[in-house]
């Protein structure tokens, strides 16, 4: 088996949560920070003399703060020392595989943090909202360039040091398979084509005056009845004896599908318009619908094959298996090669 080659950071969702709550960043950023209704120290930790600040720890409560609510979730008052501590114990251990990284001469250039800054930035519909997500966590490009190269060195330093070193058998890999066999069922899936008219969305004849809400019906009445005449002989043509193929290149208005004859590939029930997906289930193989009317048109579909529900084979899914398993043991030796590392650092906490 080949060890893990890369453990994935995360970097980005620490600020891209922040987009769907953007009502929060004004007021988190206003907030006095207090834990238990009381200061905080302005230096919260030492870890073989480096000191971890109280900014530190409130970037990370914030953080935590909003991942709650987006969540629908309230901190207790009463559980915010025992959050506080857990986030702290975390930075610590953070601190301490960085200082191992910095012992190795690990090396992050400029050009790879930039990359990384502009890749966070570039999850942001503009920079006024990037902007505010840093300061809703407190946080300056200086502070975010310093928390990228942190995690850079720190992912290496496990990659090269921890993670390279764990295996995983091949027994594992089949008996985890063997035990969780429910995990890798397939549903059914149906191979169909499907010939597709549009019609306007709803709310498209909005107008100001009854006058022009009218007109406006008049038109989309008529576009609606082009649409279902269009159908109307797309099926004339199937009934005739055309081939699905041939009537959906000349009738079919999907861009991405009609030159293919309307071929979908195979799909689950549920990655489809309900509509389409009743209809589905009824056809057999070789069989055309009706129309069928949704919100987005008219559609008519042939079932060109169906796949039973069934459960993967291992080959498919070995090397799915095989990543999960090093993921977990490079976790489990991450644990204890830091719970030795504090054993032989000075770790001094203020709060």
């Amino acid at each position: 088996m080949t060890p893990i080659s890369r453990v994935s950071h995360s970097l980005m969702p620490v600020l891209v949560l922040i987009l769907a709550l953007p009502w929060m960043v004004s007021a988190e950023s206003a907030k006095e920070f207090l834990i238990n209704g009381k200061p905080i120290p302005k230096i919260v930790a030492k870890v073989n003399g480096t000191k971890l600040t109280s900014d530190l720890l409130k970037r990370e409560m914030i953080a935590y703060r909003l991942l709650a609510s987006r969540q629908g979730e309230t901190m207790e008052a009463t559980n915010e020392e025992k959050v506080a501590q857990g986030l702290l114990m975390k930075a610590i251990d953070d601190e301490l595989i960085y200082q191992q990284g910095l012992k190795q001469s690990i090396h992050i250039d400029s050009a790879t943090i930039d990359r990384e800054l502009n890749n966070i930035q570039s999850q942001f519909p503009g920079k006024k909202l990037f902007l505010a997500a840093l300061a809703a966590q407190r946080l300056t490009f200086d502070v975010l360039k310093k928390k990228i190269k942190k995690t850079l060195v720190k992912e290496e330093f496990i990659r090269a040091n921890i993670a390279s070193k764990v295996q995983v058998s091949d027994d594992k890999v089949k008996s985890f398979y063997n035990q969780n066999t429910e995990t890798f069922m397939k549903p059914e899936t149906f191979k169909i084509s499907h010939i597709y008219v549009t019609i306007p969305a709803e709310g498209d004849g909005d107008a100001d005056s009854p006058k022009d809400r009218a007109k406006a019906k008049e038109i989309l009445d008529w576009v609606i009845n082009e649409s279902r005449n269009k159908i109307k002989k797309a099926s004339l043509a199937l009934k005739n004896g055309k081939s699905f193929t041939s009537v959906a290149k000349d009738f079919s208005e999907d861009p991405k599908t009609a030159a293919k004859g309307g071929d979908l590939g195979f799909i689950m029930k549920n990655q489809t318009l309900p509509e389409i997906s009743n209809s589905m289930l009824k056809l057999k193989l070789g069989e055309v619908s009706n129309v069928i009317k949704s919100s987005l048109g008219f559609h008519i579909i042939q079932l060109n094959n169906k796949i039973e529900s069934h459960i993967l084979p291992l080959v498919e899914v070995e090397a799915e298996i095989l990543n999960h398993l090093l993921k977990l043991e490079t976790e489990i030796q991450l644990k204890k090669y830091l719970s030795n590392l504090r054993k032989k650092s000075k770790i001094e906490i203020f709060i």
